[in-house]
């Protein structure tokens, strides 16, 4: 009897294999079988993107995969991303349709979520149906135009300090603006969203960042949950897959709880968003959790979006002194009235500036593609497709943005963007489920810029070989040493 057990075993394990082999094969023939235009045969495991996130980015990737389907005339097509079916949008006019038109269709990101296991990740982001409805209320209310206005006096502050921590150490060490542009965001998210003093920019490696960078790290094993968690979220589920370290979690969950229980103790209330949240917490519209989910969401989906931003649009700056000089020359007129002082209104006012911080999302957009879960079968596509919007690859084409690798802020003029396709143009998504943080990051962004730019000189030098993104960031970030040398000197 136990000399059958490893033959059974054996068996077990062969007929799981077959099975599994049998799954993988029809996924890999899924567009196939339903007469779905779609590009290459996909590799039965890597799919259509073989290399991604460890040796191309998926920018450039899904770039390769929308020219394809625009050069065979079809608004969107088939493709694997690993063994999972997937479709991309490439006209403009039905990339409306799925975020605007039918937007109802498509209220899912697709991304995994478990609130048991993953409290953190259970955000406005991320969530669905009346969870998302109570949520997006909860943020309407809390990143109004007015209320952002109020967060500018801490956000200028925190550019203030940059300058200054740079005057500090501008003779003594070279600078990286990358690091620059992650200290800020990092001090500024710190400040007006959880209240405290990380003291980022003068440190530099303070707990608070470190948790920040862990909490947007994208190793190989975040890489294989997210994907299984997409393709699987049931089977993970079942296993209680968890997206979020503990000790990032355990982090700002402490420091949210510490932060609330001090305020409501000694009667302190605070100019900043988490005071707002404490607010909505004694109405009983948010739980501590969900309050905590909240403030970590601006850390998940703010802080390295807003750096890639800085970061790219001050090496367009450097490498093109002609626009650097107009931008200057237009922050100074501006200020002009105000005798030198930054208001939030004197921010608002520069048209130019505007153009340059446009251009750079056209041609680095943070987030390089869009994702959106069909639940109803939409066009004969079945329900439960994941729907690519490709942000970088339709922000590269040639038939939207002639000559795309230049960097160009004319092409923000109002006459030029009358001309375009409205929906050609997508850093922030579009529709209900658009990014409802646009207004304080797009603020916080632009202080930083002009602070900079004011007091400083850019200039670039080396990096001829090309600038290079990071294959395995979600976030659209450079590659280490590809963007050459950034100078900055006093003005």
């Amino acid at each position: 009897m136990f000399a059958t057990l490893p033959a059974v075993a054996l068996l077990v394990v062969a007929l799981f294999g077959l099975y599994i082999r049998r799954i993988l094969h029809l996924r890999r023939a899924h567009w196939l079988s339903r007469r779905i235009p779609f590009v290459g045969w996909p590799h039965i495991l890597f799919g259509n993107v073989r290399g991604i996130w460890s040796v191309e980015h998926s920018s450039t990737m899904q770039q390769q995969i929308y020219q394809e389907l625009k050069e065979r005339r079809l608004a969107a097509g088939g493709f694997n991303v690993f063994f999972s079916p997937s479709i991309m949008v490439v006209d403009p006019e039905l990339i409306k349709q799925i975020l605007v038109t039918d937007a109802n269709v498509f209220d899912d990101r697709g991304l995994y979520r478990d609130k048991l296991c993953d409290p953190l990740n259970y955000t406005l982001f991320g969530s669905t149906g009346e969870v998302w409805q109570g949520l997006h209320e909860n943020a309407m209310r809390l990143l109004t135009a007015e209320s952002v206005k109020g967060m500018f006096g801490l956000v200028a502050g925190v550019a203030d300090e940059l300058r200054l921590q740079i005057l500090k150490t501008i003779d003594r060490q070279r600078l990286d603006i990358h690091d620059l542009a992650v200290r800020y965001s990092t001090h500024v998210i710190g400040t007006s969203v959880f209240g405290i003093r990380c003291r980022t920019i003068q440190v530099g490696c303070t707990e608070f960042r470190e948790m920040g960078r862990r909490a947007n790290e994208f190793t190989r094993l975040v890489l294989f949950k997210q994907w299984l968690g997409v393709s699987f979220p049931r089977f993970a589920r079942i296993l209680g897959l968890k997206m979020i370290d503990s000790p990032v979690e355990e982090f700002f969950i402490g420091l949210c709880t510490a932060t609330v229980l001090h305020r409501e103790s000694y009667g302190v209330e605070k100019d900043d968003f988490l005071q707002s949240y404490i607010h909505l917490r004694r109405d009983k519209r948010l739980s501590m959790e969900e309050l905590t989910a909240q403030c970590y969401s601006f850390v998940k989906n703010g802080l390295e979006t807003c750096s890639s931003v800085m970061t790219f649009c001050l090496y367009e700056l450097a490498s093109a002194p002609a626009i650097q000089d107009r931008l200057r020359n237009e922050i100074n007129h501006s200020l002009e009235d105000t005798d030198g002082q930054l208001t939030y209104e004197v921010i608002n006012s520069m048209t130019y500036l505007d153009q340059v911080i446009n251009e750079t999302l056209r041609k680095y957009p943070p987030v390089d593609y869009l994702m959106r879960r069909s639940k109803t079968t939409y066009n004969h596509i079945p329900d439960g497709t994941l729907f690519i919007v490709p942000t970088y690859a339709l922000h590269h084409d040639p038939d939207h943005y002639p000559e795309p690798e230049k960097f160009d802020p004319e092409r923000f003029a109002p006459s030029a963007v009358r001309k375009r396709h409205p929906y050609s143009f997508l850093p922030f998504g579009a529709g209900p489920r658009n990014c409802i943080g646009v207004r304080f990051g797009t603020m916080l962004v632009k202080t930083g810029i002009v602070t900079m730019v004011r007091s400083f000189r850019f200039t670039r030098r080396g990096g001829d070989d090309g600038l290079r993104f990071k294959p395995s960031s979600l976030v659209l970030s450079p590659a280490e040493g590809s963007m050459g040398c950034v100078d900055v000197k006093r003005i």
